[in-house]
């Protein structure tokens, strides 16, 4: 089985994903023009689209989620569906052990490879006697149909619109996502409605374009933002020439200024608006503007 051949089975679950409204912050946006912005870097989820959740690992599963997707990934289930509960909990352990070991290999924000934590949940669960069938099952086709099933997405008001007329102004458009391997698939139908195995959103430059799953980093490392600087750099541009659009005040704004980034804060929907009041230097930042809806990014470049 090929790594691309779960793409041939996603397009019903992408066609079920329901529509989701903005949950207003009741945030004073605050923006200017700004001739100086010659490109611009986006956060993906809580920024580009709603998301129900942030986390891979939350508290909201049910049996019904791993039911739907080992059923359409081609596992067998050996127990009643409830059984499927102690998966969750294997998977919990699978992600703790994983960012353990990278903090203490040095990585102070680990971003681990989901489907490798799946195999290895899977796997452990087809010990157990829950499942069988790893060996022949489709594991990427699992984890998109947890994620899709687990964690709702939608697109942000206006995100196509904003995305094509900033490349109609000939602005170079990156992403810095604390993302999976799926998340490039989704972001593209969105875009287009169609679908598509390659890992880069399409309109964005692909050497702009940083997931934290590639590096196994994820922000707030400052990390994410360096990688950005040498590209950038053969360009002819300065990250003080850059602006980076997210929702959280610490892994997005703080974090991307450390690098020396312009920042727009995107407080358009109460379930991404991270303030970060409770972390020391975050409370303390200052984007340089604050926008609640995306277009009002073309009133800035």
């Amino acid at each position: 089985m090929t790594t691309q051949s779960y793409l041939n089975h996603l397009e019903p679950f992408l066609k079920a994903i329901k529509p989701m409204e903005l949950i207003p912050t009741g945030a004073e946006p605050y923006y200017r023009r700004d001739k100086g912005i010659k490109a611009l870097i986006f956060d993906i989820y809580g920024t580009l689209i709603i998301s129900a959740s942030g986390d891979i690992m939350q508290a909201g599963y049910d049996a019904s989620m791993f039911k739907r997707s080992l059923d359409a990934s081609g596992f067998e289930i050996l127990v009643p569906d409830s059984g499927l509960m102690t998966i969750h909990t294997l998977f919990e352990e699978e992600v703790t052990q994983g960012k353990e070991a990278a903090k203490a290999a040095g990585t102070p924000f680990p971003e681990l490879n989901i489907v490798e934590i799946w195999r290895k949940t899977l796997s452990r669960a087809e010990d157990r006697g829950l499942i069988k069938g790893i060996d022949k099952a489709d594991l990427r086709l699992f984890t998109f149909i947890f994620e899709l099933s687990s964690n709702q997405v939608w697109p942000m008001p206006k995100m196509t619109k904003t995305i094509d007329a900033l490349r109609e102004k000939g602005y170079p458009l990156g992403i810095v996502s604390n993302a999976q391997f799926y998340t490039p698939v989704m972001m593209n139908y969105f875009f287009s409605g169609k679908i598509h195995g390659e890992e880069f959103l399409d309109g964005f430059e692909r050497d702009l374009s940083v997931f934290s799953y590639k590096m196994l980093k994820g922000k707030p490392d400052t990390a994410v933002y360096e990688a950005l600087v040498e590209p950038l750099a053969k360009r002819g541009l300065k990250p003080s020439e850059v602006l980076y659009v997210g929702n959280d005040m610490l892994k997005d704004m703080y974090a991307s200024q450390q690098v020396g980034f312009k920042t727009c804060f995107y407080a358009g929907d109460m379930r991404a608006y991270r303030l970060r009041k409770d972390h020391p230097q975050a409370s303390k930042t200052k984007p340089d503007y604050v926008i609640t809806e995306l277009s009002q990014l073309l009133e800035i470049v």
